[in-house]
């Protein structure tokens, strides 16, 4: 099973990744995905972001808000896939865009992938007010969450606003984050359910480190997120393209591991 079949995305969508560890593998990895199906696909931001290590990445194309729309077109028509945004910034990190700016770009041939939200490199997160970033034209939300923070204190080496953490989780600020913990921020309405817009399917991305070999928490912490309203979560590599398990409401499928 592939990443693009395990959050049911494919032409007309707009996928948005938030949370802690995984997002800009995620969005690098289904546009390789969508590339190898011959899928149009734009990736952007409404925050920022980095060259992904170690994935292939598609051109960039620099425009303003203003041209976005032409610019993407133009892209996608000469070579299928296209990394849009408005600039560089500090430490090699690329600018993008407005949300509402982005919301146009959702077209029912193409594929587009954004990256809403930051995490300071963290594995696991909570946002602040301001956060995340979602256009309101996002189709699909992908909440992600980075397993390796399991078990490790909740601390700023671990999770991006751990004040915020302790406070939606009931923990206090350095004990172990356990996966009850993690399910519990992650199903929070201002936590891993905030500013998803109306309509759009909700999925998780339990972000797995490469080795994964399972695990009784993170399967315990998809559970949770599947009876809880998410429409999936998906226990994954997402820089490999690895799917290990998904889970469903009442149901899950564990299919042979896949690449890209």
């Amino acid at each position: 099973m592939s990443l693009l079949e395990a959050f049911g995305a494919g032409p007309g969508s707009m996928v948005a990744a938030v949370g802690g560890g995984g997002k800009t593998s995620l969005v690098f990895r289904l546009s390789l995905e969508a590339e190898e199906r011959r899928i149009p696909a734009a990736v952007t931001t409404t925050v920022k972001f980095t060259r992904p290590a170690g994935l292939p990445m598609p051109p960039i194309a620099v425009t303003d808000a203003a041209g976005l729309r032409a610019r993407c077109a133009a892209a996608l028509a000469a070579d299928g896939a296209v990394t849009l945004v408005s600039g560089e910034g500090d430490r090699g990190r690329l600018l993008g865009f407005a949300p509402v700016a982005i919301d146009g770009l959702r077209g029912p041939g193409r594929l587009v992938l954004v990256e809403a939200d930051g995490s300071a490199h963290r594995p696991f997160k909570a946002p602040a007010a301001h956060e995340p970033v979602i256009p309101g034209a996002a189709t699909h939300v992908v909440v992600c969450a980075g397993l390796q923070a399991l078990g490790k204190p909740l601390d700023e080496r671990w999770v991006h606003r751990p004040e915020v953490a302790a406070r939606l989780c009931g923990l206090r600020p350095g004990q172990p984050l356990t996966a009850e913990a993690m399910a519990a921020v992650l199903l929070h309405p201002e936590g891993g359910r905030k500013g998803v817009p109306a309509g759009a399917r909700l999925f998780a991305l339990l972000n797995a480190p490469a080795g994964f070999d399972g695990g009784r928490d993170a399967g315990a912490i998809a559970e949770l997120l599947a009876e809880g309203g998410f429409e999936a979560a998906v226990i994954a590599t997402a820089h490999l393209g690895i799917v290990y398990e998904v889970w469903r409401h009442g149901m899950v499928s564990a299919p042979a591991a896949h690449h890209g």
